[in-house]
């Protein structure tokens, strides 16, 4: 029964997949909605308060980086939406504290 579940939920999961940013502006755009929902929705997995701050002046730094390669008001609300959608898609997977850890993982590894 669960297999069949899944094999009936599979096309409805693969349509919502992101594809992989196709240039360094949609890579900036994304960069920069992970690290505001990580700020708002990680907390505590990100470090507290001070940690917090750090994750807003990068995701502000990374706005500022889209813009200046030609990011719109809206490929930053794409980003938004596709970064919540892989967001919420790890949290049914697993449960936030683990999406928030892998949230945190790819954003100190995406800075460098």
């Amino acid at each position: 029964m669960k297999f069949t579940l899944l094999i009936a939920l599979l096309p409805l999961l693969l349509a919502g997949c992101i594809e992989p940013p196709a240039s360094p502006m949609e890579f900036a755009a994304r960069k920069a909605a992970a690290a505001e929902l990580t700020a708002k929705q990680c907390a505590g997995q990100a470090g507290g308060y001070d940690s917090v701050r750090k994750l807003r002046q990068d995701a502000n730094q990374s706005v500022a980086t889209a813009r200046g390669l030609g990011a719109t008001d809206a490929t930053i609300a794409k980003a938004r939406a596709d970064v919540r959608t892989v967001f919420d898609m790890q949290v049914a997977f697993t449960d936030q504290q683990q999406a928030c850890n892998a949230m945190v993982g790819e954003l100190a590894w995406a800075t460098g």
